[in-house]
């Protein structure tokens, strides 16, 4: 009996076995002719082996999605500075006012960022569009340009850097021509009558000695010190008129009606401020006088365009003096409480006066007879919230036009309409020069 359950047991086992084999052989089939879903999402099958080709496993190895490939940080050179280049003032449209024509020309400077260069410019007032160019440096900023007497030549301080340069040429830009160079080359420029003469400053640095705090004792010191130059500009020749020192601050004024003197402020220190003197030298730098003492109060007089007076405003008043001393006279001029403005009028008999509205946003300009006292009014215009400032021979000679400086930048006002021309310019760094006489003028 244990032998015939010995042999069943053994022909079951051998039937496992066989059936084991066939469902191995089915599979391995199975594998090998078509491809299998594994979730839904088909795998492509096992490629058949040849000779050749190394053994792959017939077992299907998942296909993973590959990490995102981090790229690597790429260190690049710092992109290059490009070179300054002057930028380009935006010219606006050429759209005439429709006003009479001028009978002067408005002259102005306009400088670019540090290096990048400057523009004098010309243009008939009612039309800025049309503006000319009368002369342009690449590099050099202009700082300060004065129209001779006779309108015939133009005197220039450049600044590129720390180089000032001095120049003449002729008024419509040609025949430029270099004069002088240097660190501390700089205003003002004052061209004497006859147009041939021209006052411009220059400074230095040296050492002085001064006593030292406490002991008393001499140190050496570097302090600033100043001169006044005086240029033929048909010659070339140069001298020292005036010598300018650091604790006495010197304003040069203007030549005398004759041509002869050069006049002069001086701020003489006082124990509780300045006191102010007005002086005279003449052409050889030698016999310097004192004319008047204009006490504490005084602004730096201003000189009437045929040297013969001075115009000075205090906190209170205003007036006039010649300049021999002997004659003088208060002007009429009603205080207002936002103050007012003053200048010479071309002729010198006259001054004009600008003056803030007290209830309106306007400012009234009126010409003042300073013998007579008469006025006339030449006209308003609307002025710019933070204030104004009027240039010194702003207004020209016809009365029609006013240059005014303003925070928001320079602008022409057309006196008998109110209307105001902006003068174009990038960074506002633009100031007026003079009124020259138009070419159906000259």
């Amino acid at each position: 009996m244990k032998r015939l359950v010995s042999i069943v047991g053994s022909l079951l086992g051998l039937l496992v076995l066989v059936v084991l084999v066939v469902f191995l052989s089915i599979t391995f089939s199975r594998q090998q002719g078509e491809p299998i879903s594994l979730q839904g999402t088909p795998v492509a099958a096992t490629p058949t082996i040849t000779l050749g080709q190394s053994f792959e496993s017939p077992i299907e190895t998942p296909t993973l999605s590959p990490s995102p490939t981090i790229p690597p940080t790429l260190t690049r050179p710092p992109k290059p500075s490009p070179s300054p280049t002057p930028i380009p003032t935006s010219t606006p449209s050429p759209t005439p006012l429709p006003l009479s024509p001028s009978a002067f020309y408005a002259l102005w400077a306009e400088s670019f960022p540090e290096g990048q260069g400057s523009v004098l410019w010309l243009a008939d007032p009612r039309d800025i569009g049309a503006r000319k160019e009368l002369l342009r440096f690449e590099l050099d900023a202009i700082v300060e340009v004065a129209l001779s007497p006779d309108g015939q030549k133009l005197a220039l301080v450049t600044a590129y850097w720390d180089t000032a340069t001095l120049w003449v040429a002729r008024a419509d830009g040609s025949e430029l021509k270099q004069f002088d160079q240097g660190p501390g080359i700089g205003g003002p420029l004052l061209w004497s009558h006859d147009s041939r003469l021209l006052t411009y400053g220059v400074s230095w640095r040296e050492e002085a000695e001064v006593p030292g705090y406490k002991t008393g004792t001499p140190v050496a010191i570097p302090v600033w010190r100043g001169a006044i130059e005086l240029l033929d500009v048909t010659t070339g020749e140069k001298k020292d008129l005036l010598k300018m020192e650091p604790e006495t601050p010197l304003g040069v004024l203007g030549w005398s009606d004759d041509g002869l003197e050069l006049y002069y402020s001086l701020a003489i220190p006082q124990e509780s401020g300045y006191e102010y003197e007005i002086w005279a030298v003449d052409q050889e730098g030698q016999n310097a006088r004192r004319i008047i003492s204009l006490g504490r109060e005084a602004i730096s007089p201003i000189l009437s365009p045929d040297g013969t007076k001075f115009l000075i405003s205090t906190s209170g008043s205003l007036a006039w003096i010649s300049t021999d001393g002997r004659e003088g006279k208060d002007i009429g001029v009603a205080r207002s409480e936002r103050g007012y403005q003053a200048i010479w009028a071309s002729e010198s008999s006259e001054v004009i006066v600008s003056q803030r509205d007290e209830k309106q946003p306007l400012v009234h300009v009126k010409a003042v007879d300073i013998r007579t006292e008469k006025s006339k009014e030449l006209g308003d215009f609307l002025p710019s919230p933070s204030g104004y400032n009027l240039r010194t021979w702003g207004l020209s000679p016809d009365y029609q036009w006013l240059a005014v400086s303003e925070s928001t930048g320079l602008y022409l006002a057309h006196l008998p309409t109110g209307q105001k021309v902006s003068i174009p310019a990038e960074n506002q760094q633009a100031f007026f020069v003079a009124w020259a006489a138009s070419s159906e003028k000259q």
